[in-house]
């Protein structure tokens, strides 16, 4: 069995770092040419405002030392950004090559705090100097390259991204788990577009930008199938559950699957509305995982056995004991003791 210091110097390994200093006209050039891409899932969460867009500008101008921006090099050699998307677009997108997003493109600087003179200012109104001045500003890159056998993207994504504008866990996995044989990824996507479950759901708009939407999607899916106890957090048990399926290792009807949870979705709407997971006011995670553990469980289908599902939810949204479970923390000892009392109730309605 292998020591802690091998399994450790194996980890270290499987990773390969190098760093360079070039120029935001060099990146931009990279990124013009293909060598140098954002995916579409990850760039869709540029959300720096435009004050912040300005600022950034501003410090560029000023020559204030730029954090770096992290990359991931695959096999043909070309990178991928990691880390630092906020930075790195809000540059392209005033240089007017962030094309792929038309609306965040051509960007308008508003009033800066040290150089008031910028609002109302984009490209077209800097000088040649500025512009170079701009384009010869340096930025460190950080280069990651990983052993194929080492899937740590995840990682890269989840620990770099620290940033004022940090991800979501499942804006993360969005970014990860893409161009797999199972296609979870848009299945999730899919489902978070439908009316009625949005209506069901209810989020508000930040919570509908950071995929909230789409995770109570793969939380249904993962505590669907979860079987025994999990160990990690809930975060680490849907990543798993997620990579797993994507990957082909969990048996996964990914029609099916979609098909059945729309049914449930436009069955909880249609016996009870978005109140069910608002018994004060908040939307209730334990209630939602509860249903995605205890129905599928107990009952084959919902078709033909509305009526009892209904009387089961009713009686656990009202059981003193299940709503005793505290929920002010999600250790996992409270989920399952919750996850048990639901399936306690739902079984005496089978």
């Amino acid at each position: 069995m292998p020591t802690l210091d091998e399994i450790i110097s194996t980890k270290r390994n499987s990773l390969k770092t190098d760093r360079l200093d070039m120029s935001f006209g060099e990146l931009m050039s990279l990124f013009e040419d293909g060598d140098l891409f954002i995916t579409p899932e990850y760039q869709r969460v540029f959300r720096w405002s435009n004050f912040q867009q300005s600022r950034f500008i501003e410090s560029v101008l000023l020559g204030i030392p730029i954090p770096p921006i992290f990359v991931a090099e695959d096999d043909e050699g070309k990178w991928e950004v990691v880390d630092g998307l906020q930075r790195i677009s809000t540059i392209f997108s005033f240089f007017g090559v962030l094309e792929s997003v038309p609306e965040k493109n051509n960007s308008v600087l508003s009033e800066g705090e040290m150089i008031k003179e910028l609002e109302g200012k984009s490209i077209k109104d800097f000088s040649l100097k500025l512009k170079t001045t701009i384009k010869r500003s340096v930025c460190r890159v950080e280069i990651v390259r990983w052993d194929s056998k080492e899937d740590v993207r995840y990682e890269l994504f989840n620990r770099l991204n620290t940033g004022s504008s940090p991800l979501s866990e499942q804006e993360i996995r969005n970014c990860i788990f893409r161009s797999y044989s199972v296609d979870l990824n848009q299945v999730l996507r899919d489902v978070a577009l439908i009316p009625e479950y949005i209506e069901l759901i209810s989020p508000s708009e930040k919570r509908k930008e950071e995929m909230f939407l789409e995770e109570l999607v793969l939380r249904f899916f993962a505590f669907k199938h979860l079987v025994g106890n999990f160990k990690t957090t809930v975060a680490q048990f849907l990543t798993e559950f997620m990579r797993d399926v994507s990957k082909g290792k969990i048996q996964f009807n990914i029609e099916k699957e979609k098909s059945e949870f729309i049914y449930f979705v436009n069955f909880l709407q249609a016996r009870f509305g978005k109140e069910i997971f608002r018994p004060k006011g908040n939307f209730a995670n334990h209630i939602f995982d509860s249903l995605a553990f205890a129905v599928p469980k107990t009952f084959d289908s919902i078709a033909g056995n509305e009526e009892k599902i209904e009387l089961a939810i009713r009686a656990l949204l009202d059981d003193k004991q299940y709503n005793s479970i505290g929920t002010s923390t999600f250790s996992n000892m409270r989920i399952r003791a919750r996850m048990d009392r639901a399936m306690e109730i739902f079984t005496a309605h089978a």
